[in-house]
C-alpha cells in the first residue's frame, strides 16, 4: 500500500515501512524498517546528512555515485531536481525481465534542465512478500547524445554503525558460500566481471547488524556490482546495478532502462529469506511451471559422460522407469560428432551412429513411461564444427587476435540478431523433433574477448545479455509446456533474470552431499528451493572422492528438486530397492518438499540442516545433518523452526535400510523449537561415510490433548 501526505510518501507491506520525502531540490529516504504508523514526526528524521534515493557524479558528496553521465559539452557533472510524483501501473522493463503481479507503484520524476535529462525512479510494493522492486529509467530529452558510464538500479543510504555486507561467493563446484565483511570507514565491493552473474559473486547480498537485515537482489544475468561504503559520520551507502566494463550511448530521445532491483527488510535472516524466496516464486518465476510440481528425473551425465550408445541409454532409462522416475534426460554427446569436449558445439544435429536415431530414441524412452529431456549448450560454438566452418563470423572473437579459449570452445555473438535467429531455429528443431518435455540449457564458460562487429566495447556485455533474453523470450513463448532448466557449469548463472525464463537452475556441478549442504544453504537464502536442481550421484563422489551412504545422499538432495545423476542400472538389487523407496517417499510428500516454507537449521556444534513446513503447520519434514560423527555426543541437539508452538507433533524418523530402527515419539512444537531433537536419532550402523551424516524426520500434528 502507498499513501501520501504532502511531500511524504509511505509504502507499507505487512511487516515493513518505507518513507520518502520528495520536494524541490531532491528526494530523501526518511525510514526503512519494521512497520510504523504514518505520523507528522517523520520530519524529525530529516537531517543535514540527507539519505538520498539516488546520487549523481559531480556534487559535494564524494562517496560513490549511482549515476555517471558524460555530456556532449565534455562535462560529467549532473544535478537533478524533483519534478513530481505519480501513482501508476508498474512499468514494463522490456527488453529486460522484471517482476510481475499485483503491486502498488509510485514514480518519482527528476530533471537536470541543463543536461536535458529526465530520471524516473519507480517503487513497486509487493504486499504478499514484504518486497519492494525498484526500476530506474534515464531519458535523453536533449538534441545531442550522452554517454552513460554508470547507472545503479538501487541506492539505499542508511545511518548507523556496525553493519556487515553479507555476500555469497565461490567458484565452480563451490558456489554461493556465505561471507561477512564489516563495513566501517571503507568501501566493500561485490562484483562479477565474467559477463554473467557468475559462480564467484552472486548478485544477492545482505546488509546486517543486530536486529536489522536488509536483503537485495538484481533481476539481471550479466555483470553486476554491489557496494557498501561507510564513513566516520555514521553514514552507509549501498548501491546495486550493472558492473564490469560499461558505457552506453544514449541518443537524443532515447530511454535507457536499468535492470530491476529488489529489496526487503527483516529483523533476522529467516525473515529476509522468506521474503526473497516468496518474491522469486510469486513474481519472477512464471508460466506453466510456476505452481506445478517438478518431476523426478534421471540424468545420464555422471553415469556415462560421453561414453554411451543407444543400448546403454535405454538400459539406464528402463532402470529409471522401474525405480519410479518420471523424466529421463539425455546429456552431452548426442549431436554432431561429439565424443569429447573438443568438437560439435553449434551443430545441433543427431549423432545417429551413437544414438541410433535421436527421435526414435526419444520415442522408446517415452514408451517406457518416461518423459524425454535433452541437454543443449546453445550459446557456444566449437571451432571443430560445421557451423564454424560456414559462419566463423558467428563466434565472439576479435578480428585479428588469437582468441582465449575455455573448455575448448568459443561463445556465439548473441549481440547479433542473425545469431539469435540461428539459436532459436536450432533449439526449436530439436525440441520439435524429439518432443522434448525438458531442456537443460548449459553455459560452460565465461565471456572473454568481448567483440561484435558494430558494437561499442562498453556496450557489448549488456547487449549480449539483451540478446540472450530475446532468444529465451521467443523460445519460452513458442514452447510454453517445456520445463527449461538453466545451467552454467553448474550454478554459475543462478539469478532472478534467468529464473524469469527458466524456473529451475542446476545448483552446482558438485554433487557431493557434504559440499552440497553449504552450496544449497547459500542458494536458499534468496532463491526458492523448488528452483534448485539437486541430484543423488555415485559414491565415492566423482568431484570430491567422499564416500556417503545412499540414504544420506537422498536426504541432502531433498533440499532441492530431486533427481539422480548416475547409471541406476548398475546399482545392485538392494540399492535399486532403496532408490525405488526413496522416489516413492519423495512423491508422497512432494508438495511439502517443493512448496513448503523453508527454514535453515543453523547450529554452532557442527550440526545443521533444513525444514519444510506446510502452510497450516500441521506437517513438516526436517533433514538434520552433521559434518562429523555425532553419535554419542549427548549434548548436540537440533532446534527445529517454523512449527506451531501450541501443537503437539508425532515425529517419525524415516525408515532407512542402512540405519537401525528408530522409534517415533510425540513432542510439543515449542519444545522441538526451543529444546531441540537429540542427535541419537541418527542411529548410525554403517561406516560407509567419511563426509556427512543426515537424518530425515517426518512430523505431523498429533490429536489435540483432552
Amino acid at each position: 500500500m502507498i499513501r501520501r501526505k504532502g511531500n511524504l510518501i509511505k509504502m507499507d507491506t505487512p511487516h515493513t515501512s518505507l518513507v520518502l520525502k520528495a520536494e524541490g531540490d531532491g528526494a530523501e529516504l526518511l525510514y526503512y524498517g519494521k512497520t510504523v504508523r504514518f505520523g507528522p514526526d517523520f520530519s524529525l528524521l530529516s537531517g543535514e546528512d540527507k539519505r538520498l534515493l539516488f546520487s549523481s557524479y559531480g556534487s559535494v558528496d564524494f562517496r560513490e555515485s549511482g549515476l555517471v553521465v558524460l555530456l556532449s559539452d565534455g562535462s560529467a557533472a549532473t544535478r537533478f531536481s524533483f519534478v513530481r510524483v505519480r501513482r501508476m501501473e508498474k512499468p514494463s522493463a522490456l527488453p529486460l525481465p522484471a517482476s510481475y503481479g499485483e503491486a502498488d507503484t509510485v514514480c518519482l520524476e527528476f530533471a537536470d534542465e541543463y543536461a536535458k535529462l529526465r530520471l524516473y525512479l519507480y517503487y513497486s510494493v509487493f504486499s504478499d512478500c514484504d518486497a519492494i522492486a525498484v526500476n530506474v529509467q534515464l531519458t535523453n530529452a536533449g538534441k545531442k547524445p550522452v554517454r552513460i558510464r554508470k547507472i545503479s538500479s538501487l541506492q539505499l543510504d542508511l545511518i548507523g554503525e556496525g553493519y556487515s555486507l553479507v555476500t555469497f561467493d565461490g567458484s565452480w563446484g563451490a558456489e554461493r558460500t556465505r561471507h561477512e565483511t564489516p563495513v566501517n570507514g571503507t568501501l566493500v565491493c561485490n562484483e562479477s566481471r565474467t559477463g554473467s552473474s557468475s559462480p564467484f559473486h552472486n548478485p544477492f547480498v545482505m546488509l546486517e547488524r543486530k536486529g536489522e537485515v536488509y536483503g537485495f537482489n538484481l533481476v539481471y544475468s550479466g555483470n553486476h556490482r554491489e557496494t557498501a561504503e561507510g564513513n566516520n559520520r555514521r553514514q552507509l551507502r549501498f548501491l546495486s546495478g550493472i558492473g564490469g566494463l560499461f558505457e552506453w550511448t544514449l541518443e537524443a530521445g532515447e530511454t535507457f532502462t536499468a535492470p530491476e532491483a529488489v529489496m526487503t527488510f527483516g529483523e533476522n535472516r529467516d525473515e529476509v529469506t522468506s521474503s526473497m524466496q516468496t518474491f522469486a516464486a510469486e513474481h519472477i518465476v512464471r508460466g506453466r511451471w510456476q505452481k506445478r510440481v517438478r518431476p523426478v528425473l534421471v540424468n545420464n551425465w555422471e553415469g556415462t559422460y560421453f561414453a554411451f550408445d543407444r543400448e546403454r541409454i535405454l538400459t539406464i532409462a528402463k532402470a529409471s522407469a522401474e525405480a519410479g522416475a518420471e523424466l529421463f534426460v539425455l546429456d552431452d554427446g548426442w549431436f554432431g560428432h561429439r565424443d569429447d569436449d573438443t568438437s560439435s558445439l553449434g551443430d545441433w544435429t543427431d549423432y545417429a551412429e551413437k544414438t541410433g536415431g535421436l527421435a526414435s530414441l526419444a520415442d522408446e524412452i517415452r514408451a517406457l513411461g518416461l518423459k524425454f529431456g535433452i541437454w543443449m549448450e546453445p550459446e557456444m560454438i566449437s571451432e571443430d564444427s560445421e557451423l564454424y566452418a560456414k559462419h566463423p563470423e558467428f563466434a565472439m572473437r576479435p578480428m585479428r587476435r588469437e582468441p582465449a579459449r575455455m573448455r575448448n570452445q568459443l561463445m556465439l555473438n548473441l549481440a547479433d540478431k542473425q545469431v539469435q535467429n540461428y539459436v532459436v531455429r536450432a533449439v526449436s528443431n530439436i525440441i520439435a523433433s524429439t518432443k522434448a518435455a525438458y531442456v537443460k540449457w548449459d553455459y560452460n564458460r565465461h565471456i572473454t574477448d568481448p567483440y561484435g562487429k558494430g558494437v561499442a566495447a562498453g556496450e557489448y556485455a549488456h547487449r549480449y545479455i539483451l540478446g540472450l533474453y530475446a532468444v529465451l523470450q521467443r523460445l519460452t513463448e513458442k514452447f510454453p509446456l517445456v520445463l527449461f532448466e538453466s545451467c552454467a557449469s553448474g550454478g554459475g548463472r543462478f539469478d532472478p533474470g534467468m529464473l524469469a525464463f527458466m524456473p529451475q537452475t542446476w545448483t552446482s556441478d558438485n554433487t557431493d552431499a557434504r559440499e552440497r549442504l553449504t552450496i544449497q544453504e547459500g542458494t536458499a537464502y534468496a532463491y526458492p528451493t523448488i528452483s534448485m536442481g539437486a541430484h543423488v550421484s555415485a559414491s565415492p563422489n566423482y568431484q570430491s572422492g567422499n564416500r556417503t551412504p545412499l540414504e544420506t545422499r537422498f536426504n541432502v538432495a531433498c533440499g532441492g528438486v530431486l533427481g539422480y545423476e548416475m547409471d541406476i542400472s548398475r546399482l545392485d538389487d538392494r540399492e535399486k530397492e532403496i532408490v525405488k523407496a526413496q522416489i516413492a517417499y519423495y512423491k508422497k510428500y512432494r508438495e511439502l518438499f517443493q512448496f513448503g516454507r523453508y527454514y535453515r537449521l543453523e547450529e554452532k556444534d557442527g550440526t545443521g540442516g533444513f525444514v519444510f513446513v506446510s502452510a497450516d503447520q500441521t506437517k513438516a519434514i526436517a533433514v538434520v545433518t552433521a559434518k562429523e560423527k555425532v553419535t554419542g555426543q549427548a549434548n548436540a541437539r537440533y532446534r527445529l523452526k517454523g512449527l506451531n508452538p501450541q501443537y503437539d507433533y508425532i515425529v517419525k524418523p524415516r525408515e532407512q535400510s542402512n540405519y537401525a530402527s528408530c522409534e517415533e515419539f510425540t513432542a510439543a512444537g515449542d519444545m522441538l523449537m526451543q529444546g531441540g531433537v537429540p542427535t541419537d536419532l541418527f542411529c548410525d550402523t554403517e561406516n560407509d561415510t567419511n563426509s556427512v551424516y543426515a537424518r530425515m524426520l517426518f512430523l505431523r500434528r498429533a490429536p489435540a490433548r483432552r
